[in-house]
């Protein structure tokens, strides 16, 4: 939906008298120029408002009009910050590997979009496949017992979940979506969701409503490009399942529908 479809305007003239308003008295407004407004339509609507900044939720269900300066929407990139551990970290690997291609990043980078937090962290190792095995023998050797090569849900279970911190090293996909913060190579938030969403055994516990939030969180505070992440899903062959999820499960209002049966 484009601003002028919300009728900010009339919105604004309605509510601008009041210190505050609830989600109904918006769901009322607009079915006065809609009258069958469907309720995942107005979903969509405030999902979208809240992004353009055009409201602002002060609590559950309760909001204020947004400054007007502000109602563009958030084009902020997702730039992650990284802990000492994991600085430290890529500095061994860049010496003992100088030509191996990888990406890394940590699991507590997806905190702020979850509705529960939790208490552990994982560094998440991402290279080539003829590569893996000597990386993982090289991080053994200095942090034994915290470290996972492609592991599985029984693993992740047992083990893995159990602690506080732990690294684990998988297959990098071919031309996965990246970028690179302070000369580290990490991946674009793009491709995190994806990967949430298609390793759903290695990030079972990222599943769920928890998936949905973060998704939403994701899509509100960022700028994610839906052509990356439909290219890099379809990639992994989940590009219809995904479209599905985001349109069917999630308050996200794409602007590129596609068709999900292509």
């Amino acid at each position: 939906m484009k601003k002028d479809d919300f009728h900010i305007l009339e919105l604004r003239n309605s509510f601008s008298g009041r210190k505050f308003f609830h989600k109904a008295d918006l769901r009322d407004f607009y079915r006065t120029l809609e009258a069958e407004l469907t309720d995942k339509t107005f979903r969509r609507i405030l999902y979208a408002l809240e992004k353009q900044n055009v409201i602002q939720r002060v609590d559950t269900g309760m909001y204020i009009l947004g400054n007007e300066k502000a109602w563009q929407p958030k084009q902020k990139k997702f730039i992650p910050t990284f802990s000492p551990e994991l600085v430290v970290l890529c500095a061994s690997i860049k010496e003992a590997f100088p030509y191996t291609e990888y990406l890394i990043w940590e699991s507590r980078i997806l905190h702020d979009f979850m509705l529960h937090q939790p208490g552990q962290n994982q560094i998440i190792l991402e290279t080539e496949k003829e590569a893996a095995e000597s990386i993982f023998n090289f991080l053994n050797d200095r942090y034994a017992g915290k470290v996972f090569l492609q592991p599985d849900r029984e693993t992740f279970e047992r083990y893995i979940l159990r602690g506080t911190e732990n690294m684990i090293v998988s297959y990098l996909i071919s031309r996965s979506p990246r970028q690179q913060v302070n000369g580290i190579l990490c991946p674009k938030l793009e491709k995190i969701l994806v990967d949430l969403f298609a390793d759903d055994k290695k990030f079972f516990v990222f599943q769920g409503q928890e998936l949905v939030h973060i998704y939403e969180a994701a899509f509100r505070a960022y700028k994610v490009s839906e052509k990356t992440l439909f290219w890099y899903a379809e990639r992994r062959k989940v590009h219809k399942k995904i479209r599905t999820f985001i349109n069917q499960e999630t308050d996200i209002p794409l602007i590129e529908q596609g068709d999900a049966s292509k």
